[in-house]
């Protein structure tokens, strides 16, 4: 396929990609239950988004989806529930043990508050863990592969998820989108690594399910001195409001220590040998 058709068909992959995330908030409006709401919603955009990218495949690539790494069987290593678990926790530990934060004890929250925050952090975290990696680790990462190298799609898919999530910012502070911008990159490429090294997305969408379900929902929160509270099950303070501490508009995920955690990860993905999918757990 010519260059000028795989940046064609990438950026369509990428335009539907937001057009279905767009799409699915005017279905549900009229649901009234906040919870049910959102579980419907995300439920939507996880069948809408696969349903669409693999038609898209078939139409376009004359290609199944495992071709992309997508493979019917839910296969998974136990290692990279692990990584999974000990990254988000390996950031709260690093700002626990250098005094960076507070913990700040809360109002007692009900039972139903409690399985709410959980159930809609779940619900999220699965959202865009099988989404994301999906779109941009499955199909956009296999495309560009196919036409160049292995190294050019960890690249060009995780810049290009990294410019995606500029989109989340409020403000047009150059220090936000920049820390934005080389986090988005940074976690990229752990994924597409986690992808070609295990020639599955299923182990990078349950390490994207694990952090998010941490450090992206309601279940644990930063917030600096002069922020508001808000409804989570752990809530911290920072010591102090610096940008390079708390990641600024973005949060805790794009904050240095973050960074820094993202580098080191990479580099043991980059001599992390390679993994037979057999070896993989099948559900």
């Amino acid at each position: 396929m010519h260059w000028g058709k795989i940046v064609m068909h990438s950026f369509i992959l990428v335009f539907l990609f937001l057009g279905v995330v767009i799409l699915v908030n005017p279905l549900t409006d009229g649901i009234d239950h906040g919870t049910v709401r959102l579980i419907v919603k995300e439920l939507i955009r996880i069948g809408i988004t696969v349903g669409l990218f693999w038609l898209y495949a078939r139409l376009f690539f004359k290609k199944t989806s495992a071709h992309f790494r997508i493979h019917k069987q839910f296969k998974l290593g136990k290692l990279w529930v692990m990584v999974g678990l000990a990254m988000p926790l390996t950031v709260i530990a690093f700002y626990v043990v250098t005094q960076s934060i507070d913990f700040e004890r809360q109002d007692q929250l009900s039972l139903s508050t409690v399985l709410t925050i959980i159930i809609g952090s779940l619900i999220t975290a699965c959202s865009a863990g099988v989404t994301e990696e999906i779109v941009f680790r499955g199909y956009l990462f296999k495309l560009i592969e196919d036409k160049w190298n292995a190294a050019t799609a960890v690249f060009v898919t995780s810049i290009l998820f990294g410019v995606l999530h500029l989109l989340t910012v409020s403000g047009f502070q150059l220090i936000d989108l920049g820390l934005i911008l080389l986090a988005g990159t940074l976690v990229g490429m752990i994924f597409s690594l986690i992808v070609y090294k295990t020639g599955t997305v299923w182990n990078a969408v349950v390490v994207h399910i694990i952090w998010n379900f941490f450090l992206n929902s309601n279940i644990v929160q930063f917030v600096s001195e002069a922020g508001e509270d808000h409804s989570s099950l752990v809530l911290f303070k920072f010591e102090w409001d610096n940008v390079w501490i708390t990641g600024g508009t973005f949060g805790i995920e794009a904050s240095i220590p973050a960074v820094g955690l993202y580098v080191l990860t990479i580099v043991w993905l980059v001599f992390h040998k390679p993994e037979s999918i057999e070896n993989s757990i099948t559900y």
